[in-house]
C-alpha cells in the first residue's frame, strides 16, 4: 500500500496592519507570496523550484477574496507561474478581505475572517465568487477548498456543497477544533454535508513544549527528521493519506509585520527540500498527489490511526527552531 501525501500550501496576501491603521498601512501581496530577496523568490518561487527538482506536485490553496483590494492581476501572475509548473490550484478564503470594496476599506461593515461565523447564504456567494476567480486565473473551476484560519463547521460544509465544491481540507484539530465534536478529526477522509474532508494530519507531541497536545504536520513547525519519521510511522500503520500544511511566507524571515528585512529562511527551506527528496526517493511507499487525487483514491477506512512524535526529535527541533529564530 502506498500512503498518499498531500502538501497543501495556503497562498495569501497580508493585511499587514491596514485594518488597525488604514491611513498609515496598506496590505501587502508580493512580499508574503513571492518573497523576493537577493534577486530571487525565496517563497513561492523557491517552492516551485524545489517541487520541480523532485518531480512533485502540491495543492496551492490560493486566497481569492483579496481581489476586492488588489484586483485579479497581482495574484493572477503568480498563479500563472504555478500552473505553468504543473501545480494544483484550489480555493482558499479569508472573508475579512470582503471588508474592502473596489480597493477601499468599508470601516462600517467589517467582515469576520472566519467562514464559520458568516451567514450561510453570504458564504455561498463568497465561495462562488472565489470559484469564478480561480476559473479566470486557470481556466478550470476548483473542486477543493480550505477555509482561512481552519475556521469551519457543518454550516461551512453545507455552503460548500451548495457552491459546488466537492473536497476540503478545512480541519486542523490541533489549531482550531471545530465546534461540532463529529468534526474534530485528526486524519483520514470523512464526509460532511456531502463534501469529502481530508483534515491536516495531526500527531501527539511528546514535548518538551506542548507535551501531550496535538500538533499539525507543518513544514515550519517540524524538523525534517520528525517529518520523515512521522511519514514512516504513518505508512507502517497503513494510514492512507497524510496531509501536510505550509505557506509561502514560512520560507522567508522578516523583521516585522511590514516584511522589512525580508530574507531567506534557510532552515525551513532545507526542511522542504529534505521532505521532497525523501518522498522522491521512496516512490514504492509514498505517492505525492493533489488533494482531489488523494480523496479519489483512498477509502477513508484508515482514518483512526494515531501518530506519536519522538521526545528526542522534539527536543532537537525545539533547539533548532530557537537557534534559527534568535541567531540565524
Amino acid at each position: 500500500m502506498k500512503t498518499k501525501v498531500v502538501l497543501t500550501v495556503d497562498t495569501e496576501p497580508s493585511i499587514a496592519g491596514a485594518f488597525d491603521d488604514p491611513d498609515k498601512y496598506s496590505p501587502l501581496i508580493h512580499e508574503p507570496v513571492w518573497g523576493e530577496a537577493d534577486g530571487k523568490s525565496q517563497a513561492t518561487g523557491f517552492m516551485i523550484e524545489t517541487l520541480k527538482e523532485h518531480g512533485q506536485i502540491a495543492t496551492f490553496f490560493v486566497e481569492t477574496a483579496h481581489t476586492a483590494y488588489f484586483s485579479d492581476a497581482p495574484m493572477g501572475r503568480y498563479v500563472e507561474r504555478l500552473t505553468a509548473a504543473g501545480q494544483d490550484i484550489q480555493l482558499h478564503l479569508h472573508p475579512c478581505w470582503a471588508s474592502y470594496e473596489n480597493g477601499s476599506l468599508n470601516s462600517g461593515s467589517r467582515v469576520s475572517d472566519n467562514c464559520s461565523e458568516l451567514a450561510e447564504d453570504q458564504l455561498v456567494e463568497l465561495l462562488r465568487q472565489g470559484m469564478d476567480t480561480i476559473e479566470r486565473w486557470t481556466g478550470n473551476r476548483p473542486t477543493s477548498m480550505r477555509t482561512g484560519n481552519f475556521a469551519t463547521s457543518l454550516c461551512v460544509f453545507r455552503a460548500m456543497e451548495k457552491a459546488g465544491l466537492k473536497y476540503a481540507s478545512n480541519i486542523c484539530t490541533a489549531v482550531a477544533p471545530p465546534p461540532e465534536p463529529a468534526l474534530q478529526v485528526a486524519s483520514g477522509k470523512h464526509v460532511f454535508a456531502g463534501v469529502e474532508e481530508l483534515p491536516v494530519t495531526c500527531f501527539a507531541d511528546p514535548g518538551p513544549i506542548g507535551r501531550g497536545r496535538l500538533k499539525p504536520m507543518q513544514v515550519t513547525a517540524l524538523s525534517a527528521a520528525e517529518q520523515i519519521a512521522l511519514l514512516n510511522q504513518a505508512h507502517n500503520k497503513r494510514l492512507e493519506a497524510v496531509i501536510i500544511v505550509t505557506h509561502p511566507f514560512e520560507y522567508i524571515k522578516i523583521n516585522n509585520f511590514r516584511y522589512d528585512g525580508l530574507r531567506a529562511n534557510k532552515l525551513v527551506q532545507s526542511r522542504l527540500q529534505k521532505l521532497c527528496g525523501f518522498l522522491a526517493d521512496n516512490p514504492d511507499r509514498f505517492d505525492m498527489t493533489s488533494l482531489e487525487g488523494a480523496a479519489q483514491s483512498i477509502t477513508g477506512n484508515g482514518g483512526a490511526t494515531d501518530l506519536t512524535g519522538s521526545t528526542v526529535k522534539s527536543v532537537l527541533r525545539t533547539v533548532e527552531n530557537f537557534t534559527n529564530d534568535r541567531f540565524l
